[in-house]
């Protein structure tokens, strides 16, 4: 077992030392912004906090730089909103293992004590899927019937940059955890949109024409993507 304590540097910032089988000293600063030094055993915590007062004006940077970084995005902290189906919800926190769940029109998110942003919005993400698991099952059954294509295999994916993707040669779609966070248009849009690839592979006129022809409220869902 490794030893932990918590103490604070010479600027008091506060930094969790922990003493393991390691062959080296090690600061590290996560993305929250806290401050952790990992040091062999023999060291003891007094000369691991020595090593990090030496190195405060580097630990500072990198603190300044992840803080920056945090509030340039959303915390997922008690008090905070996090987006649902075009909606935005409350937030609370528990601590446990990574999951959330829906309770009285609030997220409650569950993380490890301490937790950071990545952790937080990982938790987050298992709302989503589970989330969109439910919900694309009959809409891919709906519109592979309309469209008269064999229902592909279907995937998620954290996906930043897009909402879906098809490989008709394959029969594959992902999808993009994120779609949760719009309104269920949205996801009922991509979902048409990425089946009508099966059938045409480009976005040219027939492509529009065929998707129009299953989903005619194609502009008003790509508005709402968009906002």
């Amino acid at each position: 077992m490794g030893k932990d304590a918590v103490k604070r540097l010479s600027d008091g910032i506060p930094v969790k030392i922990s003493l393991r089988d390691v062959k080296m000293l090690r600061i590290s600063v996560r993305p929250d912004g806290s401050v952790e030094v990992t040091a062999p055993r023999r060291v003891g915590l007094r000369a691991a906090l020595s090593f990090a007062n030496e190195r405060l004006g580097w630990i500072e940077a990198r603190r300044s730089e992840a803080l920056a970084r945090c509030e340039s995005r959303p915390q997922l902290l008690p008090g905070e909103t996090a987006p649902l189906w075009g909606e935005r919800m409350p937030v609370s926190l528990g601590t446990g293992r990574t999951g959330a769940r829906l309770d009285g029109g609030e997220i409650v998110l569950t993380v490890p004590e301490g937790a950071d942003y990545a952790r937080r919005r990982a938790a987050l993400l298992t709302l989503y899927r589970r989330e969109l698991e439910r919900e694309i099952p009959p809409l891919v059954e709906k519109y592979a019937a309309a469209l008269d294509v064999a229902a592909p295999v279907w995937s998620l994916r954290d996906m930043r940059t897009r909402f879906g993707s098809c490989t008709p040669a394959r029969s594959t779609v992902r999808f993009a955890l994120m779609l949760a966070e719009k309104p269920p248009l949205c996801l009922e849009y991509v979902v048409a949109h990425e089946l009508a690839h099966l059938r045409i592979h480009g976005h040219g006129p027939d492509f529009h024409a065929l998707l129009s022809g299953v989903f005619p409220r194609e502009r008003e869902a790509r508005a709402l993507l968009k906002a």
